[in-house]
């Protein structure tokens, strides 16, 4: 296989013509939100294996690797609505794009990939075991997800008690949501278990959710994307 370089406008995206991809993000361009900026600086450069991919997109505006359900922890957290698509590159070079495209579509042929859900297949980026929101600290530690209460929380807050421990094999899913502007609603990571109600409180009042602190969402994202490969190894 030749393998191939593309240069697009959010960075570079390399193909070694065998089995795996590099992404190197380059400095954001304008036009693009703050918190997409800032989360593209921090990853930096990602490997994705060839099996990580469901398909390849070759279009007028660029190139577009989609990939399998469940194989980047971290699209998993975000989805593909809430920031702007990490794998979609345009600008790039349409005819080397499609050279790439079927090489990359030959190895998935040939390797016979399945389209179903994967499981984390790109590593989780880097990140701590304790975080500190607004309302509430987070802490992974001998199999537990800690919740610590700051002293502004309230009595709805901390009705399970403080601290209140919950065990990592009872989280069945992380859900991780931006703040929304200086005027819209703040950002929080929130665990669900078996016992989490249908109708859940705001979370301010949710014991299992805590208020994201001003311009701390990506380090929340990538505390939020390796819990979450923590509680589905």
């Amino acid at each position: 296989m030749a393998g191939g370089e593309l240069t697009s406008t959010y960075g570079t995206v390399v193909w070694d013509g065998i089995g795996t991809l590099r992404i190197r993000y380059a400095e954001a361009p304008a036009g693009l939100d703050p918190l997409t900026c800032s989360l593209r600086t921090r990853l930096g450069e990602r490997v994705l294996p060839v099996e990580a991919l469901q398909a390849v997109e070759v279009r007028e505006s660029g190139f577009r690797l989609v990939l399998r359900d469940g194989a980047d922890p971290l699209q998993s957290v975000t989805g593909v609505d809430v920031l702007s698509d990490p794998y979609d590159f345009p600008g790039a070079d349409p005819a080397l794009a499609e050279r790439v495209a079927g090489e990359i579509r030959r190895t998935l042929t040939r390797r016979d990939v399945p389209v179903a859900e994967a499981r984390w297949l790109v590593a989780p980026p880097a990140a701590p075991d304790r975080i500190e929101g607004r309302d509430a600290t987070l802490a992974v530690a001998n199999g537990q997800l800690t919740f610590k209460y700051h002293r502004s929380a309230g009595r709805k807050k901390k009705a399970l008690g403080d601290p209140w421990p919950v065990p990592l094999g009872d989280i069945v899913d992380v859900e991780w949501t931006p703040e929304q502007g200086r005027l819209g609603a703040r950002g929080f990571l929130r665990v669900s278990t078996g016992a989490t109600p249908a109708v859940r409180p705001k979370p301010k009042h949710d014991p299992a959710a805590m208020i994201t602190r001003r311009q701390t969402d990506v380090d929340t994202l990538f505390f939020a994307a390796r819990l979450l490969t923590r509680i589905r190894p």
